[in-house]
């Protein structure tokens, strides 16, 4: 969301960004709904994340790449 630009707002809910796996590759993610249309408003092309957690804490780093 916050790489979106929007936070949790303007039809950005928690359930339209979802975290994928390919076998053998990095998380990537999936927009839906709000998020998409606002992925596509922003020129958004592709997107980067990377996920490291301990016992602890978790962190969670997106970047969104486009035009």
């Amino acid at each position: 969301m916050k790489a979106l630009g929007t936070g949790h707002s303007q039809g950005v809910l928690w359930r339209d960004i979802e975290v994928v796996r390919r076998p053998g590759g990095p998380p990537q993610l999936r927009f839906h709904g709000g998020a998409a249309r606002r992925f596509d408003k922003i020129g958004g092309r592709t997107s980067q994340l990377s996920i490291t957690h301990t016992d602890t804490l978790a962190f969670a780093q997106a970047i969104i790449l486009g035009d």
